[in-house]
């Protein structure tokens, strides 16, 4: 397995490896509408590509996309983008997701210093990958004196994945998405 920066030829199929992890959350939408919100999601936390990672055998595997308090996706890049949706209903679905990024990303970002990075987006598809790409980011933090590790997940991941990385939760929030009320946990890990 190869493990290098996330680059631009990984975008749309990381956009498919995060629909493969979480596509049952939207099943009643158009295949339009689910393949938007999710290459959406990459692009919206691929922001700073000195913390984001790739997995790759034959194939992308996993990737990471994390970044520093004060990266931040260009909001104008997101009626750009919300253009292609012709169905009003859509286009409204899709603004709800990204208000509900833009809630979770400021919560943690009230809590966090400046030497501290967030992982925003993190997908394994192939055993053992995901520890290997937060290897990888742990070690790029040293490199870099960063002193903690950021993030937010809800209810609807494997959230438990990380008390098993060494993250303790620090904070518990509910959020509404797509008309659901949804438990969001920040997650801290210190840099050692």
């Amino acid at each position: 397995m190869i493990i290098r920066q996330f680059d631009n030829e990984d975008i749309k199929s990381a956009g498919k490896l995060a629909k493969l992890t979480w596509g049952n959350f939207y099943t009643q939408e158009s295949i339009e509408l689910q393949n938007f919100i999710y290459n959406f999601m990459v692009k919206y936390y691929d922001v700073n590509r000195n913390y984001s990672f790739s997995i790759l055998e034959e194939d992308l595997k996993g990737f990471l996309l994390a970044f520093t308090k004060n990266d931040k996706y260009k909001s104008e890049n997101f009626e750009n983008e919300i253009e292609i949706l012709q169905n009003k209903e859509e286009q409204k679905i899709a603004i709800d997701l990204f208000n509900y990024l833009e809630t979770c990303g400021n919560e943690i970002k009230n809590i966090i210093g400046n030497n501290d990075i967030i992982l925003g987006l993190f997908v394994s598809i192939k055993k053992g990958c995901g520890k290997l790409l937060l290897s990888n980011l742990i070690k790029t933090c040293k490199e870099n004196n960063i002193k903690n590790i950021y993030l937010w997940t809800d209810t609807t991941c494997d959230y438990q994945y990380y008390k098993k990385n060494n993250f303790f939760q620090c904070k518990e929030f509910e959020t509404i998405v797509n008309q659901k009320t949804i438990k969001t946990l920040i997650y801290k890990k210190e840099v050692i």
